[in-house]
């Protein structure tokens, strides 16, 4: 079918009038009668009768009238959706983050994004690294964020965080009333262990193998909060991401203590599909990301 054809066709059963529907399409009222009558004519179909100068729906034209009328407000908000697209008032965004920075960091970044763009919807998903790099490369989401840097020959990964990895310790911790400890003196101390494939469990690894000493793992655990009872409860310290015991150490549940090792530190990486088409809406998630990460780089290193 002509959907032009019919478009004339729908605001002149719409308003009874072929002047009127000419006015509409900017064309001229002989256009519009040749119009009806060649759509008419393709369908063996009387769509109007023309009573004085007023024209009436026959019941087949009633038919196609309320079909065409379905038609023409679906346009309407294509054409509207496609606007908000380009003016960036809808739209949503997937995330796969790691644990813990989708706990501690991501709600900041959220909230800087939808500051700026209310009407987005965002959608975050945590999962352990390999699993946020699988769903990127699948296209799955449209951004991750990892612990650890991963290669993966369909996506970019790039740095956007350092901080600091502390240890912390019950307030009757014998270390509790040292302001700083010397590596060698975390050997064979009771620790609580984050998951082996985490990134913190990384630095610790390279951080034991350097200075050649034991850890007298009692516990490993996956989940940040669960770390932070344990040692509330003395089963040992911990080493741990310093934003994560942020609040526990304002409020004395946690002492932190200061290990003279200036290697101990971790990076959070942002990824997404090498091939993946940015909308403008994706765009100014990354302008705020790094916006985000050079602000608190720089409240890092005062």
């Amino acid at each position: 079918m002509n959907l032009y054809h019919l478009k004339t066709f729908f605001y002149t059963a719409k308003f009874g009038s072929y002047t009127k529907a000419a006015d509409i399409l900017c064309i001229t009222q002989p256009a519009v009668t040749r119009q009806i009558q060649e759509l008419q004519s393709t369908y063996d179909l009387i769509l109007f009768n023309k009573i004085g100068k007023k024209v009436i729906l026959t019941d087949a034209g009633e038919a196609l009238y309320v079909l065409a009328e379905k038609i023409f407000e679906l346009e309407t908000q294509v054409e509207e959706t496609v606007r908000d697209f380009q003016h960036q008032k809808s739209g949503k965004i997937g995330i796969a983050t790691a644990e813990t920075f989708g706990a501690y960091y991501l709600p900041e970044i959220i909230i800087d994004f939808n500051q700026k763009l209310p009407d987005i919807f965002v959608s975050v998903d945590t999962f352990n690294d390999y699993h946020v790099v699988e769903n990127v490369s699948k296209l799955e989401c449209d951004f991750g964020f990892l612990s650890k840097e991963i290669e993966h020959p369909k996506i970019v990964v790039k740095e956007i965080l350092e901080e600091s990895i502390i240890m912390v310790v019950n307030p009757s911790h014998p270390y509790s009333s040292k302001k700083i400890i010397e590596p060698k003196e975390m050997d064979n101390v009771p620790i609580i262990m984050p998951e082996t494939e985490s990134g913190t469990r990384n630095v610790l690894n390279e951080f034991q193998e350097k200075y050649n000493m034991r850890f007298d793992v009692v516990c490993e655990v996956s989940n940040s909060d669960s770390i932070k009872t344990l040692v509330q409860n003395g089963m040992g310290v911990t080493i741990i991401s310093s934003k994560v015991v942020e609040k526990e150490i304002a409020r004395g549940d946690l002492v932190r203590v200061e290990i003279n090792a200036p290697e101990l530190k971790r990076k959070y990486f942002l990824t997404y599909h090498k091939e993946k088409y940015f909308t403008k809406i994706m765009n100014e998630f990354i302008e705020i990301t790094n916006n985000w990460s050079k602000e608190y780089m720089k409240s890092f290193f005062k």
